[in-house]
């Protein structure tokens, strides 16, 4: 804790956000620029696109896109373009677990067959906020709502170099806002650095873990402790034991209620949030 303190004191005085975020614009945008023999169009040995979002890029690129990404990302910790290209670039690879969990449940083979998207229209988004109280997409509405977010502000995937690990990256990303509302935590530093600690611990993707590890140095001191002693323990407890959250068919689960939900997947909150807080109160199998 005192090194982290230490460390996290040296990083706000000595590199301000402005200047940081400054020059990791001009890596990245330098790095975007930048061409290689192996993805110039025409090149012989140029990689395809594989799919319309897809940026081909290689690894060295990909590197300066996740070194760019994670120094913009710590200076402006709330913006999410930044963590999705860290994600984008820090991904390829590492798709093993999501594509076990989803192939090993019949809901998950489902998803990947007919690659559903998360989309409203007026009327649709409408529904949700005119569902009864308790039910998972009013919760979810309210929660979008409250917190001034819309489901439309998640970006695409750019960097991955295979289709389908694509559509995993990118559904993950776009259900994002779901374990907002299932965990019943908001978009503050410390509640996001507790979602990704447990995406990480659910998916293996590393954007949750370099994000976790990243995050606390730009906490205030208060909000750093309590993430260490309470928030942290939490998320990988609840993320290890959780049902798998890639392979829940969310659009599915509007009526129905939230804390239904949460003992199915194996959820628990946090102490101070409402009914489901503990593990035993789960009715999720845990092997």
């Amino acid at each position: 804790m005192l090194l982290t303190g230490l460390i996290s004191g040296v990083a706000q005085r000595m590199v301000p956000t402005a200047a940081l975020a400054g020059a990791s614009y001009v890596a990245a945008k330098s790095l975007a620029a930048f061409t290689s023999p192996d993805a110039r169009p025409g090149s012989s040995r140029s990689m395809d696109q594989l799919y319309p979002s897809h940026r081909p890029t290689t690894r060295l690129q990909k590197t300066f896109i996740a070194v760019g990404s994670a120094l913009m990302g710590f200076g402006d910790p709330t913006d999410g373009a930044h963590i999705a290209a860290l994600g984008d670039a820090t991904s390829n690879g590492c798709f093993g677990r999501m594509r076990s969990q989803m192939l090993s449940d019949p809901t998950g083979v489902r998803i990947l067959k007919e690659r559903p998207q998360i989309g409203f229209n007026e009327h649709e988004w409408a529904q949700l906020g005119s569902l009864p109280e308790g039910s998972f997409g009013r919760a979810y509405f309210e929660q979008m709502r409250r917190n001034g977010i819309t489901w439309s502000s998640r970006p695409p995937v750019r960097f991955v170099d295979n289709e389908e690990d694509a559509y995993m990256l990118l559904r993950y990303r776009q259900c994002h806002d779901f374990y907002h509302t299932v965990l019943d935590l908001d978009i503050s530093v410390l509640e996001e650095l507790a979602i990704k600690v447990f995406e990480w611990r659910q998916t293996g993707l590393p954007v949750g873990l370099i994000a976790s590890a990243a995050g606390p140095l730009r906490m205030p001191s208060d909000e750093r402790a309590r993430f260490f002693a309470d928030y942290l323990p939490w998320a990988l407890q609840c993320g290890a034991q959780a049902k798998p959250i890639i392979s829940i068919y969310w659009e599915e689960m509007w009526e129905r209620s939230i804390d239904d939900i949460r003992k199915e997947m194996g959820v628990w909150l946090m102490p101070s949030r409402n009914s489901v807080t503990r593990a035993e109160n789960s009715t999720a199998r845990i092997d």
